[in-house]
């Protein structure tokens, strides 16, 4: 009887510390998560930054884009008409350097 009570306080102790090793685990695998998690959080919201400013810089450059196509296809229509009748206009615009 004795043997059983000891064999039994035994296990047990074994079975405590099995669980501690277990749950001491799983919380640091807990904590390494979170900290990825928050890692990963705080790189989305980096690159959510930087994909605004990158819309803005190619919203301004497709503007540029616009501006200098017009501009190309006004010289080109006078250019056209100074072949046409070989005078250059007097009143010509001459576009702005690139900025």
């Amino acid at each position: 009887m004795l043997r059983g009570v000891i064999a039994f306080l035994v296990l047990a102790a074994i079975a405590a510390g099995a669980f501690s090793y277990w749950y001491q685990r799983r919380l640091a695998f807990e904590s390494e998560q979170q900290a990825k998690i928050d890692d990963l959080t705080k790189r989305i919201n980096q690159l959510q930054s930087e994909n605004e400013a990158n819309k803005a810089a190619l919203n301004k450059v497709e503007q540029e884009e616009n501006r200098l196509s017009s501009e190309n296809q006004t010289l080109l229509k006078e250019l056209e008409q100074v072949r046409v009748t070989g005078k250059v206009p007097k009143n010509l615009p001459l576009p702005y350097p690139p900025k």
